[in-house]
């Protein structure tokens, strides 16, 4: 019996794969995909959401697209790091469009715009987007500026979303880039899960996964959230691992000392380590107590060199 029938779960609660079933709205993440919504029914050109590692970026797309109706077609491109012809081939194929090789530029660029316009007299939207879009090179982004160009009197005919971590927000800084990042009015950063939203997210998920007996002691709660930072992707490798530990000791209830058996388990690099506050340890007295002891080591050095220096001029 492994721990997952033991348990009585239907599958593991805590899987770092995305998946829009399991989706947390916390305050942060309620607001992107509020934000979405808002881009799509006013037909906005861009919209950028970005975020840590970890943070649930992929989950929140998925959990976004799961909702579309079937009058938005979409392409979704996961591994951005393409040329823009790449791109745009890669874009028209999603999109299901038949290409060739021996297609031009200038071929396609006019095929996907007779696409587009004949989508919209359908009455339907065409989304492009572009997870880990930080890893996009600039001449790609340029490109995407380019094709956002594509618009009637009326409206957009292609809308994009960009998802990626906090380097793309410095990326569209690259002076190259300055006419894109002006157009990028609807922005949302992802921000990582309060204490409270942990413990409800841990409880968010042993509930869509069929749990009925197990519970995590409030200690426990607490050290998750201290070793993850409120990271989800953290929280679930924890919180898996820390299942795992509890199996064996045959609880129910995931205690402090389980939490402590995931943190060794697992690789360090996963956990994120705790910053010392420096500024704490700086009290007034501290500070005096340290200008006392530098100012006698000085005293001290300068009696030795006076001595030194008779005896041994």
């Amino acid at each position: 019996m492994n721990y997952l029938e033991y348990y009585g779960l239907k599958e593991d609660p805590f899987k770092i794969t995305p998946d829009y079933r399991y989706f947390y709205p916390s305050h942060s993440h309620k607001k992107a995909e509020n934000l979405l919504k808002f881009v799509i029914d006013n037909g906005e050109g861009f919209c950028l959401i970005t975020g840590e590692p970890g943070l649930g970026k992929t989950t929140v797309i998925r959990k976004f697209i799961s909702t579309l109706s079937k009058n938005i077609i979409y392409a979704f491109v996961l591994t951005p790091k393409l040329s823009p012809e790449e791109f745009l081939n890669v874009v028209l194929d999603d999109l299901g469009l038949n290409i060739t090789n021996s297609q031009s530029k200038h071929e396609l660029l006019k095929r996907f715009r007779d696409f587009l316009i004949e989508k919209i007299k359908d009455g339907k939207k065409v989304l492009i987007i572009v997870d880990e879009a930080q890893n996009l090179p600039v001449e790609t982004l340029e490109e995407l500026r380019l094709l956002s160009n594509l618009e009637t009197e009326d409206e957009k005919l292609v809308q994009i979303i960009l998802l990626g971590q906090p380097e793309l927000e410095k990326k569209l800084k690259n002076p190259k880039l300055r006419q894109l990042d002006q157009r990028i009015p609807n922005r949302i950063k992802l921000e990582p899960l309060t204490k409270d939203e942990t413990a409800k997210y841990i409880h968010h998920r042993l509930v869509i996964a069929g749990n009925k007996s197990i519970r995590f002691d409030e200690r426990a709660i607490d050290k998750i959230y201290k070793y993850s930072k409120g990271i989800p992707r953290i929280i679930n490798i924890l919180s898996s691992r820390a299942l795992m530990s509890a199996f064996l000791n045959g609880s129910f209830l995931i205690k402090p000392q389980h939490i402590e058996s995931a943190k060794e388990a697992i690789n360090t690099d996963f956990v994120i380590k705790e910053k010392v506050n420096w500024k704490k340890y700086i009290t007034k007295k501290n500070l005096i107590l340290f200008l006392l002891f530098v100012a006698n080591t000085l005293g001290i050095a300068f009696i030795t060199y006076q001595i030194l220096n008779k005896f041994f001029p």
